[in-house]
């Protein structure tokens, strides 16, 4: 979203602010630089100072992706939790650095026309949704304007056509998700389910969540109940996931712990009794460390451990900790476009193909090609959807995509490819792959990216080396967040 007084500046020099959405790294990194003021460009009395809340308020120009307010507090850039662009806001400063500050909103003067009551009782403290205070439709238009900004900023693209946000279809205004990571606590009061609330360990703990697709969401309450208590029960527990089908029900629970628990087996009973719709019930253990979401090996305690979903009519089964969107919504919207935009296309090569979603949707329109995906499991899982599917113009490599595409063994897999199509994680491709597929001269890619930064990153590398960016639509994959989904479509120049 941009702020509404565009000449104003967030830097000393009259350097241009940072743009709405800017892809959030950290305070610190948008702060620095020779442009931002500092604590000794001011007098004793005017440097800031933790609980000091400045005379006048303090104007809202824009919004980061964490959800934080930018603003600036005697010429020092200030980000503001609770804030909107727009906004006249009284702050409380909580942090003072060299280059920034941080505060919250204490007291609104002046709302922003785009503020909305939350539907979620726990929403600022917790940590998994940063924009529930703010209106869907202008949602949409500053996840736009995160793509714009970066693709201009770090790629040079700014004469890029960037299409409106296609937004999520949401149940009840706000559920989308078919998956849900707990944070488990076990006191004297009893086990607590919940989230870590934002840039903290502290558990916020819940009852349910209005992000949740329905079945999902009775399942938290369910579990919450079941727990409550009872503080040995989650005693050795560390994460929770949980995780459905949209469209195929059916709903799996795994347990993360250090070390194998043989004493979890001892409730799964009585939890099958208190959760409807539970088909799966896993340990997941051996665990890197604390934050870390699922153990190194995985223990089956009863039912299936597959998590079972259908997009745009196609059935997927994969494990729950594989990949595997969590808004099948969204996802049905972005495979139908792939499917219009690549009809033609006789071989296609899926990099970073987890369980095998776009080959099978491609393959079911005969279309032919290769996977290429890292995880064993899901390279299995996705040749196991491809058969299930009635899919058998696709094989599938397991490799790290950065070795499949480099050399020799890049060239033979490029080979004759109509298209690539790119589904990398957050950091983006590797420079191999880059440097595989612009060698071979594919004439088509089509790139979904769920990070603004690392997609202008990369788009730089491909229009610096024959490749026109002709196309980009951003999918509003996470509602209420600041991540946003964009594919960005490449072709072949001459």
């Amino acid at each position: 979203m941009k702020p509404t007084n565009s000449s104003k500046r967030l830097t000393n020099s009259g350097g241009p602010r940072p743009a709405a959405g800017r892809p959030l790294q950290s305070e610190t990194q948008l702060a620095t630089g020779n442009n931002v003021a500092t604590l000794d460009s001011f007098g004793t009395s005017d440097k800031p100072a933790v609980g000091q809340r400045p005379a006048g308020g303090i104007r809202i120009e824009d919004l980061l992706a964490n959800g934080q307010g930018v603003g600036r507090v005697n010429g020092m850039v200030a980000f503001v939790s609770g804030a909107l662009p727009g906004e006249h806001v009284d702050v409380e400063i909580d942090r003072v650095k060299a280059n920034y500050l941080s505060a919250r909103t204490a007291d609104i003067r002046q709302p922003s026309p785009d503020r909305v009551a939350s539907v979620c009782p726990v929403f600022p403290a917790c940590g998994g949704c940063q924009t529930l205070h703010l209106r869907y439709d202008a949602q949409l238009r500053w996840k736009r304007d995160m793509v714009v900004e970066a693709l201009a900023r770090i790629a040079g693209l700014r004469d890029v056509a960037v299409e409106a946000a296609r937004p999520s279809p949401l149940i009840d205004g706000a559920r989308y998700r078919n998956k849900v990571t707990l944070v488990a606590r076990s006191g004297r009061r009893g086990a607590e389910i919940g989230f870590y609330a934002a840039r903290s360990h502290h558990v916020v703990g819940i009852q349910e969540c209005p992000v949740l697709l329905p079945h999902l969401n009775q399942a938290v309450r369910s579990l919450a109940e079941f727990v409550r208590g009872k503080p040995a029960l989650l005693a050795n527990v560390q994460h929770i996931i949980i995780r459905e089908g949209a469209n195929i029900e059916g709903t799996v629970i795994c347990f993360t712990t250090a070390r194998a628990q043989r004493d979890l087996p001892s409730f799964v009973e009585a939890l099958r009794a208190h959760i409807p719709g539970l088909t799966g019930i896993v340990n997941s253990y051996d665990v890197a460390g604390e934050n870390a979401v699922f153990g190194r090996r995985f223990s089956t305690l009863w039912g299936s451990p597959y998590v079972r979903d259908a997009v745009l009519g196609a059935t997927f089964s994969f494990g729950i900790a594989s990949f595997f969107q969590i808004n099948t919504a969204v996802l049905e919207l972005i495979g139908a476009h792939c499917r219009e935009s690549l009809e033609g296309a006789r071989r296609v090569v899926d990099v970073y193909s987890g369980v095998g979603t776009f080959a099978v949707l491609l393959g079911q329109r005969g279309i032919s090609g290769s996977g290429v995906e890292s995880a064993k499991s899901s390279v299995d899982e996705a040749a196991a959807n491809a058969a299930s599917n009635g899919v058998t113009s696709f094989s599938f490599e397991c490799a790290p995509a950065a070795e499949a595409l480099s050399g020799e063994r890049g060239r033979s897999l490029l080979s004759g490819a109509d298209a690539v199509m790119l589904d990398p994680p957050r950091r983006g491709c590797d420079v191999e792959v880059l440097a595989g597929l612009t060698g071979a001269r594919v004439p088509r890619v089509h790139y979904l990216s769920c990070d603004p930064a690392t997609l202008a990153r990369d788009a730089k590398v491909l229009s610096n080396n024959g490749y026109v960016l002709s196309r980009v639509i951003p999918f509003d994959m996470f509602p209420h967040t600041g991540h946003v989904e964009a594919l960005a479509e490449f072709r072949l120049d001459g």
